[in-house]
Order: C-alpha cells, then structure tokens, then sequence
C-alpha cells in the first residue's frame, strides 16, 4: 500500500535528531513513505539575534540549506525544501502559501501521493497550513513548543503568531503536546483536547555501545572529571555555567552547532568545543561525560519545554545538572539534580559525582527505559489510527 505522511518539522540537514524525527521514523518504520518538508521562516533572523554573529550565522545556515531543494534520503523517503520569498507581511504571507501549495502538489505529483490516504503532521512552523484545507486521512499538530511563545519582543509578531496558531490548532484533527504547561497553554489557545506527548528516546542506541570516543578518552587523560553538553547552542543558553565548571576542576565538553555568540568562552583553558556530531556516534562521546548539563538561562519557553537530551543522558545512566524545568521535576526529580545560578550548578556537580554509583545509573537507564519511541508510537497510534 502506497502510504504516506508528510511532515513539516525542524531543518532536516541539521545533525540534532528531534522528538518529530524520531516520531517520523517510527511511522516509516510502520511502512509509511515520507516526506519531510523542511520550515518557511516566519520572521526575519535578526528578530531574536542578540548580536550580529549569531544573525550571520543563522543566514548563513539558511542559505546552505536552502541549496538542496529536493533529495532522496533512501527509498520512501524525501526531504523538501521549499522556495520562498524571505519577506513578511499579509502579502507575502498569501504569495508563500500559494508558493507553498503549489510545489507540494508538485512533489506529490512527482511521487505519486494521494492527500485522502496520507497523515499530515505539523511541528516547530506554519509551513504546511496552507494544505490544511486539503482532504487528509488525518491532520496532527505536534507542540514540541508553543509557536506563539517565540522569544521576542516585537508585540505584533506575538499577536500574529498566536493568531496562526489558532487557525492551525482549530484545523487539524489531533493535538498533542510535549509538557504538562504546553497542554494547558494549548488547550486554552485552541478551547479543545490537547493531548500530552511527552518526549522518549531511542533506548537500545544510547545503552548498547559503552566504547569512548578516543577524543573524548583525549579530554579524560587530563585527569579533570567531564562535564558535558550536547545539542545546538544559542544565546539561550547560560554560558556563565559553562565558563564556572571550567575555572573550577571540570574539563566541558560541548557538542554541537554554534548558533550564538560563545567568543567569551573560545580558547578559554578546560573548554572543548567538538562541533556537532552524527547522531549515530553520539552515545561514543557522551559515554565520556561524567555528568551532563540542561543549562539554559530561564525564561518561559524553557519553563513549558521538555528538552528530549534529558531523556538521552538517563538512558546511559549519567548524572544531570538542569535548571528548574517543570516537567523534569515533575517526571524525574529524585534523579536529576537542579540548580539556579552558575555557583549552584558548581556545587550540584560536584555533589552528584560524589553521589553517583551502579545503583543510580541502573534507576536512570530504568526511569529512561519506560519511555522508548516505540511506546510514544503505541500511544499515538490508538489515538490517531495509523
């Protein structure tokens, strides 16, 4: 059966493997085909850039991606990049819709996709809402972050977000939700069911390889106990945390794109930036961590989140420093250790190398192990149908 479901999520071409991905993977695995459509932007980089290196970078990133136009990953699965006009207003807002429907019709006739029998599913952008009033076997939106909580200043941007988050959250037949907070954020948004789908992981990658990396096993040489980050890298996160472990006996491993300004931490003694890392070498590097980090600065974007690396660290049974995210609490907070300043993320880290032993790593792997991405497609299976 020539099944099929597209999906709009985060940049296929960036190396992080996310929640949506993971999900995708899950209905591949199913024997559904899929195509990927990579996300229109909905503001321009310098809305939420806090200096003029990270806005260059995020162009930059852009521009790369947007080379690729259209690829064949492997049989039965297609990544899109569409074409649009990088301008923001009503106007343009309807030429990029038309833009938009007109080169997935395109694809789908390249492909050979009937819409009635295909799943839409949406995350992370609006980027399909102009097929919404296509006829699908059935349209989803996943809340991995609410739209509308985008950090930024700009009122306006705020009030068209919630405005396109509305229409999409009113056209779609399911909703699901990654926290608690963005269920009832959500619910209240769209005045109807939202269901909580809280993030898994890949269980057997991160537990079956227990080799370290040899730059990692490089690091360790010095005698320093790791303290180690890995995922993208902006401005939101809290570099004085980084900055603090160095000067004070741990050597921090960072892994992963640079999106932001780190100049205050480049060539700084005991820091290690390793640049991003295939997902499939990953669980060799952090295998080398002695204790893994959440580190952000809190705002309520972080608040709302549940960061999908918390599930990663407990699966290879690491000790974790987060800052005070409430659904880490809520699930795991006899296993995590939390702090609010850089000092406390100091002191917390050195309390839970102190602490950690066999039988707090095999309570991580096991409160990591009840949610494997092929329970998370179970649950959404018996709601959606598939």
């Amino acid at each position: 059966m020539n099944k099929w479901i597209i999906c709009s999520g985060p940049d296929w071409f960036r190396p992080s493997v996310t929640s949506t991905r993971q999900i995708i993977f899950q209905f591949q695995k199913h024997g559904n085909n899929v195509l990927w459509v990579n996300p229109v932007a909905f503001k321009s980089p310098s809305v939420n850039s806090d200096n003029k290196k990270s806005m260059h970078k995020k162009i930059v990133n852009k521009l790369k991606t947007h080379l690729k136009i259209f690829k064949k990953v492997e049989k039965g699965f297609y990544v899109l990049v569409p074409f649009y006009i990088p301008a923001f207003s009503p106007f343009w807002d309807k030429v990029n819709a038309s833009l938009m429907r007109f080169q997935l019709a395109l694809v789908a006739s390249l492909l050979n996709i009937n819409f009635k029998e295909s799943i839409l599913w949406i995350s992370g952008s609006f980027t399909l809402s102009p097929v919404l009033n296509k006829k699908f076997k059935t349209r989803v939106y996943q809340a991995a972050d609410l739209i509308s909580d985008f950090r930024t200043p700009n009122k306006a941007l705020l009030a068209d977000l919630k405005k396109k988050e509305i229409y999409l959250s009113n056209n779609v037949d399911h909703l699901f939700a990654s926290s608690p907070n963005i269920q009832n954020k959500l619910a209240s948004l769209a005045g109807r069911e939202v269901n909580l789908l809280t993030h898994g992981v890949d269980f057997d990658h991160f537990t079956k390889f227990t080799a370290i990396n040899p730059r990692l096993s490089e690091i360790k040489s010095k005698g320093l106990p790791i303290a180690g980050y890995f995922g993208t890298l902006s401005d939101a996160n809290d570099k004085e945390v980084f900055r603090v472990l160095a000067k004070n006996g741990f050597s921090v491993v960072i892994i992963g794109k640079v999106l932001g300004d780190y100049s205050m931490l480049e060539g700084m003694e005991n820091v290690y930036f390793l640049g991003p890392v295939a997902f499939k070498d990953l669980p060799s590097y952090a295998n080398g961590f002695d204790i893994c980090l959440l580190n952000w600065i809190m705002a309520d974007w972080i608040r709302n989140s549940f960061p999908v690396k918390t599930m990663e660290y407990l699966a290879m049974g690491k000790p974790i420093i987060s800052c005070r995210i409430p659904v880490v609490e809520q699930m795991f907070g006899s296993l995590v250790y939390f702090a609010e300043t850089p000092e406390e993320f100091l002191s917390q880290s050195r309390l839970a190398l102190a602490e950690d032993n066999p039988s707090l790593k095999e309570m991580r792997k096991k409160a990591a192990a009840e949610h494997t991405w092929d329970s998370k497609f179970e649950y959404i299976s018996g709601i959606i149908g598939n």
